[in-house]
Order: C-alpha cells, then structure tokens, then sequence
C-alpha cells in the first residue's frame, strides 16, 4: 500500500479551540469544536453538529482577532469532520497568514515556557547536587569524629 501524500498543503497537528456556526435541521446553531489538524486548504476537526458533506460550516477561532472562516464540510465519521474553506482567494489568504502567525505565536510562547521550565529544573538539580556534597561532607566529618571518639575511648581506658 502506498502512503505517499498527495496533499496540496502541508498539515499541521494542532489542538485549537472553536466555535462552530452551522445551519443544521432549519436552525442556526454554535457549538464548541476542537481543531486538530490544519493546512493551507481545510482542516479536521470535531464538533457535535449534525451536517454532512457537501454543508457550509463557519469556524471561528478563539483568537484575539476571532479569526473565521467558512467552509464545506468533504468527509465526516462520527463528529469528526474534514473541511474545505471556501472564502474568497483574498480573504482565505489573509486568515491563512492570520493563522499562521497566531499559531506561530503560541508555539513561540510554548518553547519559551518549556525551556524556562528546563532552565528551572537544571537550576534545582545544581541546588540538590550541592545539598548532597554538603551532605556527604558532613557525614564524613561526622564519621572521622565517631572513629577519634571510639579511638580516645580505647585508649583511655
């Protein structure tokens, strides 16, 4: 079997929170959605609507500039829905870039945090590696005095 990918776009693992507007059994509804991959093109994501493939669906990222898009919906199994935008050329470019620098944001702060977090934890394994030689230091000192204790005891008596 070949698992060559054939995608226009690359896509990307992500875990993004949304807010889904569909227009489901004669009704406007919007639920929450989770995004988990994305791409230049459409997206996978999961929410609790009832559409099938060939519906519009908006999706509204929760971003300080509440980006949203609209698309079709292409595949779905369970809630899980594939998802091909459908702007205008101009529009979808500009919440691709949108996109783009808001996930590249978060995954700037992300590192930061993990290499703060590492920095911290180098800093406590140099602290107890510092008890532990005070430690042995003192055990050592502690065992030379029981042995000149022991050592005047047999020779005084």
């Amino acid at each position: 079997m070949d698992a060559t990918n054939t995608r226009r776009w690359p896509r990307f693992h992500v875990y993004l929170p949304v807010l889904i507007a569909a227009h489901a059994d004669s009704e406007n509804v919007t639920v929450p959605g989770l995004v988990c991959e994305l791409s230049r093109a459409g997206m996978e994501l999961y929410g609790g609507v009832n559409l099938q493939p060939g519906d519009l669906m908006e999706v509204e990222f929760q971003t300080p500039d509440k980006i949203r898009v609209a698309g079709v919906v292409r595949s779905r199994s369970g809630f899980c829905f594939g998802l091909e935008f459908c702007a205008v050329k101009e529009e979808r470019e500009a919440a691709a870039e949108a996109l783009e620098s808001f996930i590249r944001k978060r995954h700037e702060t992300y590192v930061q945090e993990k290499q703060q977090t590492i920095h911290q934890s180098l800093q406590m394994v140099q602290e107890l590696r510092k008890c532990r030689q005070d430690i042995e230091l003192l055990a050592h000192a502690l065992d030379e005095w029981l042995h000149a204790d022991s050592r005047e005891k047999e020779n005084g008596d």
